[in-house]
């Protein structure tokens, strides 16, 4: 008999009192090196896979492997506690990897990465375990690992072949990232369809999603205007619609298309979209970003904010939904992507009052 949600859920709630604190993480800013902290993080859960990964790097990238380790690991067990409709769920919310992994990997032959480099980035718990990640990530070129993936008949080759095809001899990244991103959010919404209320709160969740990638490239057109005429002529389109991940999310991709062509600037996008449910995290990078605080990035860093206190408020839903696992998944790795920016400002010497702004503490 399937366990549903009751199993899972508890097991979950109990890791999430295991998460780091805001106190955990100024004990870890407060170490003057990357030893230091390094010893540090053995006094939290992330000892085994630190002491692990010291057998085989230091520094900076003894923590990243550990993090990496750690992740993949709790992300795998996760799907481990549930049976039936609830794992083919939380199934569907790792296929965010699937993603993250192939957008890495392009992105890494596109710069000319050795397999060396791209590896220790990726987090196989998708469909793609390490061995096929492994693969794809040696292969010479952006159309070799196209070609593999046909050979092997993964979901995502048929909309980067067609997009390649499109871009004539040299596979182009920009078409080839948004072809992976449309088909990857568009099977999943096919997938949930018509459903109970599980899937509705899945959607939710994606529509959110598509909505803050969305988003950030309507903020980056903005930031740069010249480049809206080039990109509507380069898409043979009269908005910038063809660079938006379609269908969208709670923010219509026309609407927001057309506001992004007539805008001036980023204080005028932000100004229109103040009476959505992003309006305030928009306005808050706007005030960091008039003070100098840094560029495009406090915006998209006051984004990230305002989806993990989202993600962290699913805990307070229905105690047996599938609201617990899409929290707890989110919630974690804001932890790994907080620790990761921690272990670069002691290695780098960075300013630590910036980075301690940059923590997304919910």
């Amino acid at each position: 008999m399937a366990r549903g949600y009751g199993y899972g859920n508890a097991r979950l709630r109990a890791r999430r009192s295991q998460l780091l604190s805001e106190g955990d993480y100024t004990h870890l800013l407060a170490r003057e090196t990357i030893e230091e902290f390094i010893t540090a993080l053995t006094e939290t859960p992330y000892k085994e896979d630190v002491e692990a990964a010291l057998v085989r790097v230091s520094g900076v990238r003894c923590v990243f492997e550990a993090l990496r380790t750690n992740l993949t690991r709790t992300l795998g067990q996760v799907r481990e506690f549930f049976e039936g409709d609830p794992r083919t769920l939380v199934e569907l919310l790792l296929r965010r990897w699937d993603r993250h992994n192939l957008l890495t990997i392009l992105r890494g032959q596109s710069q000319g990465l050795s397999s060396e480099t791209v590896l220790p980035t990726l987090v196989p718990v998708g469909r793609l375990d390490e061995v096929a990640l492994r693969e794809l990530a040696r292969q010479p070129s952006l159309r070799a690992v196209i070609d593999l993936m046909t050979i092997w008949k993964l979901p995502y080759a048929g909309v980067l072949r067609q997009a390649q095809v499109q871009t004539g001899t040299i596979p182009d990244l920009d078409r080839l990232e948004l072809a992976l991103n449309r088909f990857h959010y568009a099977s999943i919404q096919e997938m949930l369809g018509q459903g109970n209320d599980q899937r509705a709160i899945m959607l939710e969740h994606i529509h959110t999603e598509i909505d803050l990638i969305n988003l950030s490239t309507a903020l980056r057109l903005a930031r740069l205007p010249d480049t809206i005429p080039l990109a509507q002529r380069r898409y043979n389109a009269a908005t910038v619609s063809p660079l938006l991940i379609e269908p969208g999310g709670y923010l219509g991709v026309e609407a927001l298309a057309k506001q992004v062509a007539e805008v001036r600037g980023l204080e005028e996008l932000a100004r229109q979209l103040s009476d959505t449910r992003y309006g305030p995290a928009l306005e808050a990078g706007w005030r960091r970003y008039q003070a100098g605080e840094g560029g495009l990035a406090v915006l998209e860093r006051e984004l990230e904010r305002w989806h993990a206190k989202y993600l962290t408020a699913m805990f307070t839903r229905d105690p047996l939904s599938i609201a617990i696992p899409i929290g707890y998944l989110g919630c974690k790795e804001v932890e790994v992507a907080n620790v990761r920016l921690l272990a670069q400002a002691i290695a780098w010497a960075m300013d630590r009052k910036k980075v301690r702004k940059d923590l997304i503490i919910s």
